[in-house]
């Protein structure tokens, strides 16, 4: 049976029992009410009859006036002493009909007195069948409405599951849409986010792919072409050996640059914790000879370019971890002092939403053609320069990482790269004030 089934199901059954619930204790309500006038029409009656009973010379006899007149009880009574009737009146007690008696003592007789309580069977069984009646079509009603409400709460599970087959098959689905539940929602909200990390571990997986066959490429066919001219005597062995170490060096630094690309996915993965950038700049930079700091222009009228130190102005907080954000300024500064040019600065500034780092070299910078490639994984704008292309590439990540985003562009001279990061407004940072 599937889920919506059973919920319907379900919810038949809960309409149901609620239902019959209801229907039993009206019947007993009401049930109750005719038993309590059943019990007052009868002592009615009964003392109607106390009051017209009256002792002669001859026996005991009704007095003057009928005592069935101006009433619509259907009622009779039996006089008796030691079991004999001694006096009788009214309707008798027919087989198949509903009555009610009631004995009382009457001097030295027993008084009996018998009310017809048809009427009220009737009105209790009118009342049943009343009832019952109304009870099917709610029944049916609530039928179709636990089918609908049924289909509602499933189709978001149903959506899931049809998702997370093509998951499994690796065929990324569309994102779901937000449900209203909270659980549900929550759900819904990390299979996207599930999805969204699978698709880039699977790129990632595709780009190191074709990064390293295009990065290994060259010094393979290097390796093969002069492995066959030294099995074809065409080149001696002293002229070989240069151009196989030089192939091979080349790959060690491609397997190096795939490592360090996947030790970086993995150092992603720590806490995010309250960082204070001023403060971290100013223990950074005391071990970086040849950098210095300039305070950026804030968009909110801060301290003006040009500042030297980082000192007391006001305080930038991120949410960050100091390995990492160390890790990407050595890239960025390893990048501006080996391509570029000294003076290399350390920006800092920002507004109410966000904090800038900027760091800028006064190199030659790069072609406009070249600047939307620097962040791909092995891109070198000339093939002859030292590293593997791998260092804007790991900024990149760890800026993703934050929450941020990566900005380059050429200052002429130099080139500009600037990490806008989400400035964090928390309880650390307003105390810190």
């Amino acid at each position: 049976m599937s889920l919506r089934a059973r919920l319907a199901y379900a919810f038949f059954l809960l309409a149901a029992a609620i239902g019959l619930l209801s229907l039993l204790l009206g019947y007993l309500v009401f049930r109750n009410l005719v038993e309590r006038d059943i019990a007052l029409d009868l002592s009615e009656v009964t003392g109607r009859v106390l009051k017209a009973l009256e002792i002669t010379e001859t026996g005991p006899r009704l007095r003057q006036g009928d005592v069935f007149l101006g009433t619509h009880y259907v009622f009779g009574f039996r006089l008796s002493r030691d079991g004999v009737p001694v006096l009788e009146g009214g309707f008798a007690p027919k087989e198949g009909e509903a009555w009610r008696t009631a004995k009382v003592p009457w001097k030295e007789y027993v008084l009996e007195v018998h009310l017809r309580v048809e009427e009220y069977r009737r009105a209790l069984g009118t009342y049943l069948r009343a009832s019952l009646s109304l009870l099917l079509p709610l029944l049916l009603l609530a039928a179709l409405l636990g089918s609908y409400f049924a289909g509602v709460l499933s189709r978001p599970l149903q959506e899931l599951a049809q998702a997370v087959e093509s998951l499994s098959a690796l065929r990324f689905p569309k994102p779901l849409a937000p449900v209203r539940e909270r659980e549900l929602a929550r759900v819904i909200h990390s299979f996207n986010r599930l999805v969204e990390a699978v698709r880039g571990a699977l790129e990632r997986e595709r780009l190191l792919t074709r990064y390293a066959s295009h990065e290994l490429r060259s010094p393979l066919a290097v390796l093969r072409s002069q492995v066959e001219a030294l099995k074809g005597g065409l080149l001696p062995l002293e002229q070989v050996l240069p151009h196989l170490e030089g192939a091979l060096a080349r790959m060690e630094r491609t397997l190096e640059g795939l490592l360090a690309l996947s030790r970086a996915e993995g150092d992603l993965e720590v806490d995010l914790l309250p960082l204070e950038l001023t403060g971290f700049l100013r223990d950074y930079l005391k071990g970086q000879a040849g950098v210095r700091f300039r305070r950026l222009p804030s968009k909110e009228g801060g301290p003006a370019p040009g500042q030297m130190d980082p000192g007391p102005a006001e305080q930038a907080w991120i949410l960050a971890h100091p390995l990492l954000l160390e890790r990407m300024l050595d890239n960025l500064l390893e990048n501006a002092l080996r391509h570029g040019a000294p003076p290399v600065e350390i920006g800092l500034g920002g507004g109410k939403e966000e904090v800038v780092i900027e760091v800028r070299d006064h190199g030659p910078g790069v072609t406009e053609e070249a600047l939307p490639h620097l962040t791909r994984p092995f891109f070198r704008e000339r093939k002859e320069r030292e590293g593997l292309g791998l260092g804007l590439a790991l900024v990149e990540q760890g800026v993703k990482r934050l929450g941020g985003k990566l900005e380059l562009e050429n200052a002429r001279p130099g080139l500009r790269v600037r990490l806008r990061l989400p400035r964090w407004r928390g309880e650390a940072a307003n105390l810190s004030r």
